[in-house]
């Protein structure tokens, strides 16, 4: 493969390859021809392209940037509504939820009424089936992304990154059609990047570099499987910000497992887990020693009623269901020395059983995500309402509680 030059980014046409003006590499791997297309993912032109290279090559296989999971839902429109939100919550997987929830809206929201997220994965997809070529989602799944992600992250990082993510759901949007094609330079992305704080680098190689190092080595596992006749041809279509990693990882086969490991929590993380309930029973335990029963009795009224109290109040300003108030005033004490309990997780997950989300609220969350009114009327951004509120409530019952615990001692 010709190496890539920093003053051309990616090739528009090659020698050998197919002939195009979008970003996109040409290369062998051994006996077998790979056509890699940069697109845009909400770029009519994309599509188009995608539809022209398959049709004109006929590749014996087609890669696509999608992992398993979310292969699925581009295929079937109505995965999302079918999904069961009592189980998301159950399994406590609705951070991994709301994530996907908030990168598929934002997209929606730069889409348009033609061109939708995804629509040139879709079109690969579509001429697979159609034409019996086998179609290998290569992209690493996401709840692995997230989870490593995440795991490279503190918990202050966590909460400004979750806020941003939340800005870019509330605030919409309008992307022309000049600004869509300009995100297919490779150039533009990396200075997009570029401008990371260096504290967040981390997140930036596990969402980019790390992905590009995995998507090369699958499609190169593709090309040169290591059982089976190799293809004559493969095509490959990924984001065009994954092209030069892709070009510079291709040829080098590697060892995915570290790449598809969730890091282990921390000593810091399982000792968190028992830092309160030791906290607050050695606080009780030293004023009812100290200065009488009264006393620590007192600390337990305060953690029953400042923080149940709390919670509770963030249950009712996110209108949730009478039954989900209660359990938040309930959990919210006991989550003090039971961590496993969290008011914001329980009342969520009786909002999700008590009120089910119906498949409208699904179709109209990029809609309702747009005005403050759409949070507490949509079922699904509602739920999340129900999560977040009771639990911040609780958590800033916890520190009034202990200052004035510790206010009593000092």
């Amino acid at each position: 493969m010709r190496p890539i030059k920093k003053s051309d980014s990616i090739r528009k046409t090659t020698e050998k390859g197919f002939e195009t003006t979008e970003p996109y590499i040409f290369t062998k791997i051994g006996e077998t021809d790979v056509h890699i297309l940069g697109t845009a993912h909400v770029s009519q032109k994309s599509v188009e392209e995608v539809d022209r290279m398959i049709q004109e090559i006929q590749p014996d296989a087609i890669c696509i940037e999608l992992c398993e999971s979310r292969m699925k839902s581009v295929e079937d429109p109505d995965y999302l509504k079918k999904l069961d939100i009592f189980k998301v919550f159950k399994e406590r997987k609705m951070w991994l939820l709301l994530s996907s929830l908030i990168l598929s809206s934002f997209q929606k929201k730069i889409g348009t009424k033609d061109i939708k997220p995804g629509d040139e994965m879709r079109k690969a997809i579509e001429l697979g089936r159609k034409s019996d070529i086998p179609v290998i989602p290569v992209d690493r799944e996401i709840q692995t992304t997230l989870k490593r992600s995440w795991g490279n992250v503190s918990f202050f990082s966590k909460t400004y990154l979750f806020s941003a993510l939340l800005t870019s759901l509330i605030v919409k949007e309008d992307v022309s059609t000049e600004k869509i094609e300009e995100m297919k330079s490779d150039d533009v992305l990396k200075d997009l990047f570029s401008q990371i704080p260096k504290k967040y680098e981390s997140i930036k190689s596990v969402i980019i570099d790390e992905r590009n190092e995995y998507l090369a080595e699958k499609i190169r596992r593709t090309a040169d499987p290591s059982t089976g006749e190799a293809p004559k041809s493969v095509v490959a279509v990924v984001g065009a910000g994954h092209l030069a990693g892709i070009a510079q990882h291709i040829s080098t086969p590697r060892d995915l497992t570290p790449l598809e490991t969730v890091p282990k929590k921390s000593v810091w993380d399982n000792f968190s887990v028992i830092a309160y309930p030791l906290f607050f029973a050695s606080l009780i335990g030293y004023l009812t020693w100290s200065q009488g029963g009264e006393a620590g009795l007192d600390i337990v009224y305060k953690l029953i009623f400042i923080k149940g109290g709390l919670a509770a109040l963030g249950a009712l300003l996110a209108l949730a269901h009478p039954v989900s108030i209660l359990l938040a005033f309930v959990t919210a004490p006991v989550g003090t020395f039971v961590p496993i309990f969290k008011a914001g997780w329980v009342s969520a997950l009786s909002e999700s059983y008590l009120r089910k989300p119906l498949a409208e609220d699904f179709e109209k969350i990029a809609d309702d995500s747009e005005t403050f009114r759409g949070f507490w009327k949509n079922r699904v951004l509602h739920i999340f309402l129900v999560f977040f509120l009771p639990q911040f409530g609780s958590t800033i019952g916890t520190f009034i509680v202990a200052g004035k615990g510790l206010g009593s001692i000092f």
